[in-house]
């Protein structure tokens, strides 16, 4: 580190990071942009600086440090040009501790950059504190839970019709109910004409020039003079310049013919931001929640003539409450939701992977009003059990985590030990090849293919090495709150009917496995997976109903269920 005398720091800039993000939740007026600023402007002056500069990052959130603020203050730390940081707490630097770590004990002492932060009476000036990485890690843990709850809720409101996502540029949230979208008529009209352009002919460059012409303005210049804070604006753009990304977008989106579609992205964890596109069985389809700006006759004949037409979910009039629940055993996918053509009062679910190219050897059918009964009958099992055993419950679940949470380590050290053993035979083979080239037993030219190959790999190794080392650094898999499943199970004591909500909140999926025969009998398993603990059977102790269910599904025919223990 470099040494700078009291007085050269001072006479430096003093940088007040302040940031808030929904993260903060309850806490968002307390910890206000200009709540911070008027704190650390006071404290930095109490500590002898008068030069002052405020880098801000307003509504992102602290689990990234790819903030416009945050880098702006490292940039001029690079510089040479602040000689102090002054945060109210921890977490307003960031709440991922391995990159809070970095910044705090590697980069700024680099940078003879003093850190304080007020709330958490941190001063690297007065010495190190010790507990600064456990408030980290806590911090990190903070955001965490706030991403499961918030993972949760967007579930269960998505699965029950609420869009989850801001209303496409036509329509605007209702003032009376936000939940719902209401035409924005100025808009709509745009939106019209782009629609009628391309029934009559006009190509993607040809209905840019006509918007350019007409004076008609981007969507994101239009929301931004309605006051709407909707991004997408660059520095310099003409307000009347339309992108042909957006009407591709325009011409594709679903949404204009009345229906709300959700679950069409998703990221993999609260750590990556980035939006994947989720596989169309995966979204959850409403129609005719809001009034149309093109009906669906037109929107279809557009995506006909545009011939760009991707895999869309399939428009059902009525959807399972099952829909995105059900999933193959053998292949993972989404069983799709049909009824009989003979007889539309009999619904199913079935693998649409069996006999194509994926490979899937068995239908995995399963009717729907059997697949109700089971997930009934075991809800009924799983309630009792919880109220007439309380604390063998909460006992249960933690068990069951901790399980499957040691369960996952194995795996992880397993496979992390197979790598070290790869890259240690790459070792001896590379020293192998080396020996061979010096006495001539291969060429010069193969030396190098093999050279290029096994150090491909090892640099494969290596990545993926370092991704388990830091998983199994990072600690087992978070457990899921007893009290908290407690508080949901028993919200649905005595129930004799499913809802969308219910099967939301209780469960994460259920496996279906395919008929297996013995003889002429037919046997079929049923594996549910409940949020956050996995799979879970209920024990057949005193007062915990049994379950026998038969369903008679063709003449002569039946199919039963009754729940397996499962080997502990």
């Amino acid at each position: 580190m470099k040494q700078s005398s009291e007085k050269q720091i001072k006479e430096k800039t003093a940088a007040l990071l302040v940031q808030i993000s929904r993260d903060d939740g309850e806490d968002g007026e307390s910890n206000s942009i200009q709540n911070q600023k008027v704190l650390l402007t006071k404290i930095a002056k109490e500590k002898g600086y008068a030069d002052l500069q405020v880098f801000s990052d307003d509504g992102i959130t602290g689990t990234t440090m790819n903030r416009p603020g945050f880098k702006a203050m490292i940039r001029e730390i690079e510089r040479g040009n602040i000689g102090a940081v002054f945060v109210k707490d921890l977490s307003r630097l960031g709440r991922n501790y391995r990159e809070v770590g970095y910044y705090t004990e590697d980069f700024f002492p680099d940078h003879d950059v003093r850190f304080v932060s007020v709330s958490d009476g941190i001063d690297t000036a007065e010495g190190e504190d010790e507990f600064a990485p456990f408030r980290n890690i806590m911090n990190e843990w903070y955001s965490k839970d706030i991403s499961k709850k918030r993972r949760i809720s967007n579930k269960v409101r998505g699965s029950l019709g609420e869009p989850l996502s801001p209303p496409p540029y036509g329509y605007l949230k209702d003032p009376e109910n936000p939940k719902r979208w209401i035409i924005d008529e100025d808009a709509a009209a745009v939106v019209r004409k782009i629609y009628e352009m391309t029934l009559n002919g006009y190509g993607l460059g040809e209905i840019i020039r006509a918007l350019d012409k007409d004076g008609i303005v981007t969507p994101s210049y239009y929301w931004r003079s309605k006051g709407i804070n909707r991004g997408g604006l660059k520095a310099g753009q003409s307000p009347t310049l339309w992108q042909i990304s957006t009407i591709q977008k325009t011409l594709s989106l679903q949404e204009y013919c009345g229906d709300i579609i959700n679950f069409k992205t998703f990221s993999k964890s609260y750590r990556n931001k980035k939006r994947i596109e989720n596989e169309t069985e995966n979204m959850a389809i409403f129609l005719d929640v809001h009034k149309p700006i093109i009906d669906r006759a037109t929107w279809e004949k557009v995506q006909k003539m545009r011939g760009t037409r991707k895999k869309r979910p399939k428009v059902q009039q009525q959807r399972s409450i099952f829909s995105g629940f059900l999933k193959c055993a053998d292949c993972s996918t989404n069983l799709s939701y049909h009824f009989n053509q003979r007889n539309h009062s009999i619904k199913y679910f079935n693998c649409s992977n069996n006999n194509n190219s994926r490979g899937c050897e068995s239908t995995h059918y399963i009717r729907e009003d059997f697949i109700t009964e089971i997930v009934i009958k075991e809800v009924q099992r799983l309630t009792c059990f919880a109220n007439e055993y309380e604390d063998d419950f909460v006992k249960a679940i933690i068990g069951h985590s901790m399980k499957i949470a040691e369960s996952e380590r194995c795996q992880k050290q397993r496979e992390l030990d197979g790598l070290c053993l790869r890259d240690r035979e790459l070792d001896i083979l590379f020293g192998r090849i080396y020996e061979d080239n010096v006495t001539g037993k291969i060429s010069d030219e193969r030396f190098a293919k093999l050279t290029m190959m096994y150090e491909k790999e090892q640099g494969e190794i290596s990545g993926k090495l370092k991704i388990l080392r830091s998983e199994l650094k990072d600690g087992n898999r978070e457990l899921y709150t007893a009290d908290t499943f407690l508080e949901i199970v028993r919200r649905y004591t005595n129930i004799q009917e499913l809802s969308q909500r219910m099967v939301a909140e209780l469960i994460d999926h259920i496996d279906v496995h395919r008929i297996e025969k013995a003889g002429e009998e037919s046997t079929q398993r049923v594996t549910i997976y409940y949020y956050c603990i996995g799979s879970f059977t209920v024990p057949d102790w005193n007062n915990i109903p049994d379950i026998d269910i038969i369903l008679p599904t063709r003449k002569g025919v039946a199919v039963s269920y009754s729940p397996v223990q499962m080997v502990s």
